[in-house]
């Protein structure tokens, strides 16, 4: 999660959202909400485990309350990450000695970051332009099980935003498994 996700954003988004039918009201629940990756995620598996909400002595209205709870606080914390992983495209965008063919942010519910992805269409000396600027190394591998195509990459972080830029290019035919 990052670091300005404060309890008092949290409050303020929950005051705005709209409490599912069944849950102990979230002002009623004696626990913070949480605010890091961890915690989220032990809200959602104790709403979908009796067993652990038994050994930690919750009962069922109050753990779907705290993962009601957890899926707000996921949702500021995965925007916050759509934000920084923006701001880092933009501040990479500018710098950068070659220009994708085509860049994209994901971020996955489950993921505990952003990652931005390059993409050099065919253009290997693009990616080790790129990567020497931003000081990472090129790696290349086989991207298929004949060897007719390598995977040319590099990866690194900005402002703990990962990213990967790579390109797909075609294997000289000599270099292909025979």
């Amino acid at each position: 999660m990052q670091q300005h996700l404060t309890q008092s954003r949290i409050a303020a988004a929950l005051a705005a959202a709209e409490q599912p039918v069944g849950e102990r009201p979230w002002r009623l629940l004696l626990t913070k909400p949480p605010t890091t990756y961890s915690a989220v995620r032990r809200a959602f598996a104790l709403e979908d485990n009796p067993g652990l909400r038994q050994l930690a002595g919750m009962d069922e209205a109050t753990c779907r309350a705290e993962a009601s709870r957890a899926r707000i606080v996921q949702e500021l914390g995965r925007r916050d990450g759509y934000m920084a992983a923006l701001a880092v495209t933009e501040q990479m965008m500018s710098t950068t000695p070659v220009l994708p063919n085509f860049t994209r942010i994901g971020l996955a519910p489950w993921a505990d970051g952003p990652l931005l992805t390059w993409s050099f269409h065919r253009d290997a000396l693009a990616v080790a332009a790129f990567a020497e600027h931003f000081g990472v190394p090129v790696t290349e591998r086989p991207h298929d099980d004949e060897g007719a195509t390598t995977y040319v990459s590099a990866t690194g972080a900005v402002d703990c935003v990962q990213f990967e830029a790579y390109a797909l290019v075609n294997t000289a035919p000599e270099q292909v498994k025979a």
